[in-house]
């Protein structure tokens, strides 16, 4: 019985996870319309590559330009957008003015 309950477990875990990639650079860059690849990457990305310390010119290297840039402060990455519910994803990376990152973070806006 516990183990046809651990399977049963495991198999509603894994089917309700959202679908994740692993983070691919190139993928990343290409923009085809949408960025919602880039939500799916996002997890691999901050778990693995992204880390505290890492310059603005090795980001920029890796996510290409930033959809925005405040004075190599702050720049964001737009993750996801989905234009019925008007919901918009981000990734925020926030620097040091020696151009480290200090931290990073998903946002979630409604238009």
């Amino acid at each position: 019985m516990k183990i046809t309950s651990y399977f049963i477990l495991l198999f509603l875990t894994i089917s309700c996870s959202p679908n994740q990639q692993k983070f691919n650079s190139n993928q990343w860059k290409h923009i085809d319309g949408s960025y919602n690849n880039r939500d799916l990457m996002y997890n691999d990305l901050i778990n693995n590559v992204l880390h505290k310390g890492m310059k603005y010119k090795e980001v920029e290297k890796l996510l290409g330009k930033p959809n925005e840039n405040k004075f190599n402060q702050k720049i964001s990455y737009e993750l996801y957008f989905d234009f019925n519910n008007e919901e918009t994803r981000e990734l925020q990376i926030r620097f040091s003015k020696d151009s480290s990152i200090i931290n990073y973070k998903r946002q979630t806006r409604f238009s």
